[in-house]
């Protein structure tokens, strides 16, 4: 259960503080620094413009890219100028004592110049970066400092947990102390490059499907307990063992795809021998030499849907993403094509 509003920005938006340039999804406030200079910066930042970008103003070929969960993106820019800012939503109904799991999706698009048409990625590794936190409510933002706020690591090229050009998933976990409390997703570009970063599909979910390794936040906060990971039934022993052993190919599709996408999914999975469902734990699950599962829209089914997480979970997945179709004919060719890959 996502617990954050308007996580996929397709529930409105608005001016914040009247500002014509700065539109921000209903639900969320956004942050910046303004013509001072941030840790690491050699230039002061200036006020990015933010827009929440309906699909249908996209140039085709950016559709599949920026888009993750439906119409809407959330777009934060500042051409040629370092630029700094934040992403706050206060958020209810947490369980205390219940570990819980913050994902922001966000791709940067930090882009030096272009050759042969494409764009040219800065070398700098620390060029771009971006962490996610929670607080306590109220706590106000830190302004480039970590503050009161439990923040997770920084991702960025040096730590190989971020890439330019892509959606990278930022996240933190904890353990909530209060039922309600802030979520901040933080990002900086030092450097005047063309500084866009795009966002979608964030999620807050307890966590499910078994034990986790939680990586505590260097901020500081509670620290869960250690845990262990699960264990998985040994060959013969009566659990999970195959009959023979088959390759299972498993279509994990989000609960609320529209129908004629579901019946699309089915036609391909009838051809090709194929299972269709919803969980994640049974597309993952038995004693099977070969298992693969092709996950559609993985945001929209939680879990921090990745190879990572069925590597963890269940070892010896290989694990393939459909993050975005347009219809269900796209879809069909996107399943059958990556089936076949």
């Amino acid at each position: 259960m996502n617990l954050l509003t308007n996580p996929n920005f397709v529930e409105g938006h608005h001016h914040q503080d009247n500002i014509p340039e700065i539109v921000v999804p209903n639900g969320w406030y956004l942050y910046w620094i303004d013509r001072e200079k941030f840790p690491g910066s050699e230039s002061v930042a200036y006020r990015p413009e933010s827009v929440v970008w309906n699909i249908i103003d996209a140039p085709e070929h950016e559709k599949t890219l920026f888009f993750l969960s439906g119409n809407y993106c959330w777009k934060v820019f500042k051409p040629f100028a370092p630029l700094y800012f934040a992403a706050m939503q206060k958020v209810s109904g947490l369980v205390p004592g219940t570990t819980y799991r913050f994902n922001a999706q966000v791709f940067p698009d930090i882009v030096t110049g272009y050759k042969d048409g494409r764009k040219v990625w800065p070398d700098d590794i620390w060029s771009a970066e971006a962490r996610v936190g929670w607080s306590t409510p109220d706590k106000p933002w830190p302004r480039g400092q970590d503050g009161d706020i439990n923040w997770s690591e920084w991702f960025n090229v040096y730590s190989e947990n971020f890439e330019f050009g892509k959606y990278n998933d930022i996240w933190v976990e904890f353990t909530a102390p209060v039922g309600e409390i802030q979520v901040w997703l933080e990002t900086k570009a030092k450097w005047g490059f063309e500084n866009n970063w795009f966002m979608d599909a964030f999620t807050l979910e307890p966590m499910s499907g078994g034990p986790s390794t939680v990586t505590p936040p260097p901020g500081g906060g509670p620290t869960p307990p250690p845990v262990e990971l699960p264990t998985h039934p040994k060959p013969g022993s009566g659990r999970g063992v195959p009959r023979t052993q088959y390759e299972r190919i498993y279509f994990l599709l989000p609960k609320n795809l529209p129908a004629e996408m579901f019946q699309a999914a089915v036609k391909v999975a009838q051809d090709m021998d194929a299972t269709v469902g919803f969980s994640p734990d049974d597309a993952g699950i038995g004693d099977l030499d070969e298992r693969r599962v092709i996950c559609v829209s993985p945001e929209r089914i939680g879990t921090g849907m990745s190879q990572a997480w069925f590597d963890n979970f269940y070892p010896g997945v290989k694990f393939t993403a459909i993050a975005y179709a347009s219809s269900a004919s796209d879809l069909e060719a996107q399943l059958r094509a990556v089936f076949l890959a």
